[in-house]
């Protein structure tokens, strides 16, 4: 029978049986030293302290950025709460609820009140919309 890669090599087992001399084991070649790239260098102490500065940012954002429009009434300023139905405009809302002001006036005090970016409302959403000047 012929020795493959695949089978392991007969041993006839006689009873003056002497075991045939292992082969001395041969010695692993020293690995040489790591040696990193420009690029490997680049990855190990760039990209961690990359990592970490983008988190401060990130956790120095939150912690800094403005506050937005609660749910509580502003101090220091008479206001109503007024849900938004399908139609209304801040003009309209204006002359309802703060007929005592110009309504110029009254509608800048809701986008400043509200933090409005523009004069679209939303059906269902509540806004302040100050009663006194």
């Amino acid at each position: 029978m012929a020795n493959t890669a695949f089978s392991a090599p007969l041993h006839l087992v006689t009873s003056d049986y002497t075991p045939a001399p292992q082969p001395a084991l041969v010695s692993q070649p020293e690995l040489a030293p790591l040696r990193l790239t420009r690029r490997g260098k680049f990855v190990l102490i760039a990209l961690p302290i990359f990592l970490v500065s983008a988190a401060v940012l990130m956790l120095l954002g939150l912690f800094q950025s403005p506050a937005n429009a609660s749910v509580d009434t502003p101090l220091g300023v008479e206001a109503v709460t007024v849900t938004v139905i399908e139609g209304d405009t801040l003009w309209g809302i204006a002359r309802e609820f703060a007929p005592q002001l110009e309504p110029r006036e009254a509608v800048r005090q809701i986008g400043d009140l509200n933090n409005l970016n523009s004069s679209v409302l939303h059906p269902g959403a509540e806004i302040f919309v100050p009663t006194g000047s």
